[in-house]
C-alpha cells in the first residue's frame, strides 16, 4: 500500500523508538541497535520535544544575554542551522541594549516589539524564495534558543527600509524576519489574544501561553482535497505522520496556519492561501518555518531530510483543492 514500503524493514525496532537525529549519512534503512544509532537515539528527541513545548512568549525579564550566548548562536546560524536553498545568501545580526524600544511601533502585529532584551534579524538577499528560506533558517535558530533555554517570539516585519533605519543597519540584504528573545514571564496567567477568523477575536486569560492549532486531521488531505488521511502505519510511515505532526505546531503570523498538505501519489503537496489579516511574505515565512519543523524530523528519523522543493511537481492529477489555495512546494516521500 501507498508509503507502506517507506523504510519498512525496520519497521518494528523503529515502532519501538520514534527517535530522531542530525545524523545525514545514512542508509534509508538502518541497524537501529549499532553504536551509531545508539548514539543516533540519544539525540532523536531533541527536535521533537522542542517543536512541542515551543511557545510565543510576549513579556520578559530584565535579564541580560550573555556574550558567551550570542556567540553560541552566531556559531549555529554559520555552521549547524538548516538551510532550504543553501545557495540563498543570508546575514544574521544580534541588537541589544534599547533595540526595543527602538523597534516599538516600527515592527510585531499592531508595532508590538514586546520589551525583550535581545533580538534576532536575519537578511536575505532578494530573489525567488528567499522569504521562505529566511523563515525555514530562523525557525531553526528559534528551536536552538529553545534548547539553549531562552524563551522568543517570532515579530512581523512590515517595513524594511525603517526597521533599517532604526537599527543603524547598512547592510544592502533585505530584512526578511525578526525574532524578540530573552527570558520570558511565564509564573502569571498572561493576557493575550486568540485570533480565530476576522470575526472572531477574543481576549483569553490562559496559564503556558497555549495558543489554538489546527487539528493535524484537519490540515492533511489524502489524493484528492477534503479526503482524510488513514494514519494506520501500514498506510502511512510512522515517521511520516510524526514529521506532519511537528509541521502542524510550526509558528504561524497569528496562528492563521495558512497551509494544508496533500498526499499526492509518492509525493507530499503544500499548499497555502493568501489571509487577509497577514502580509504575503508573513504567509511566506510560516511556510519555511512548517516545512523546516517537517524536514528535521525526517532528517533525524531516517538520514534524509528531503530535500523540500519549490514549485509544483511535473506530474500531479487533480487535487480538486479550492481556487484560494496554491501548491507552493512538494517533498519526495521516497528520498
Amino acid at each position: 500500500m501507498l508509503y507502506k514500503s517507506l523504510f519498512w524493514k525496520d519497521r518494528d525496532s523503529f515502532a519501538a523508538s520514534f527517535s530522531f537525529s542530525g545524523a545525514k549519512e545514512i542508509p534509508k534503512c538502518y541497524n537501529m541497535d549499532s553504536e551509531k544509532n545508539k548514539e543516533k537515539r540519544g539525540q532523536v528527541m531533541k527536535y521533537a520535544e522542542r517543536i512541542e513545548k515551543r511557545q510565543s512568549i510576549r513579556e520578559y525579564r530584565k535579564k541580560d544575554i550573555t556574550p558567551a550566548q550570542m556567540d553560541e548562536i552566531r556559531d549555529f546560524f554559520e555552521n549547524k542551522a538548516k538551510r532550504l536553498i543553501p545557495e540563498i545568501a543570508t546575514e544574521l545580526q544580534i541588537f541589544t541594549g534599547d533595540a526595543g524600544v527602538r523597534l516599538e511601533g516600527v515592527a510585531g502585529y499592531g508595532g508590538k516589539a514586546f520589551g525583550a532584551p535581545a533580538y534576532l534579524v536575519l537578511l536575505t538577499e532578494k530573489t525567488d524564495y528567499a522569504i521562505e528560506n529566511a523563515g525555514f533558517i530562523v525557525e531553526d535558530l528559534v528551536l536552538q534558543l529553545e534548547e539553549m533555554g531562552l524563551n522568543h517570539c517570532w515579530l512581523s516585519v512590515n517595513d524594511d527600509a525603517f526597521v533599517k533605519k532604526v537599527l543603524n543597519i547598512s547592510s544592502e540584504k533585505e530584512v526578511a524576519a525578526i525574532v524578540a528573545f530573552g527570558y520570558g514571564k511565564q509564573e502569571r496567567t498572561l493576557k493575550r489574544l486568540d485570533i480565530i477568523n476576522p470575526s472572531n477575536v477574543t481576549m483569553n486569560e490562559r496559564k503556558g501561553h497555549v495558543a489554538p492549532k489546527i487539528a493535524q486531521e484537519d490540515i492533511a488531505y489524502y489524493g484528492v482535497w477534503g479526503n482524510p488521511v488513514d494514519w494506520d502505519p501500514r498506510r502511512i510511515a510512522p515517521q511520516v505522520d510524526k514529521a506532519i505532526y511537528a509541521a502542524s505546531l510550526a509558528p504561524s503570523f497569528l496562528n492563521r496556519q495558512p497551509y494544508r498538505f496533500m498526499f499526492s501519489s509518492k509525493i507530499l503537496l503544500l499548499l497555502a492561501k493568501k489571509e487577509e489579516m497577514i502580509t504575503e511574505n508573513d504567509t511566506r515565512l510560516d511556510l519555511g518555518a512548517t516545512m523546516l519543523n517537517f524536514y528535521a524530523v525526517m532528517d533525524e528519523l531516517n538520514g534524509t531530510g528531503g530535500p523540500w522543493k519549490m514549485g509544483i511537481p511535473e506530474q500531479i492529477g487533480d487535487t480538486k483543492k479550492p481556487d484560494e489555495y496554491e501548491i507552493v512546494a512538494y517533498y519526495n516521500l521516497e528520498n
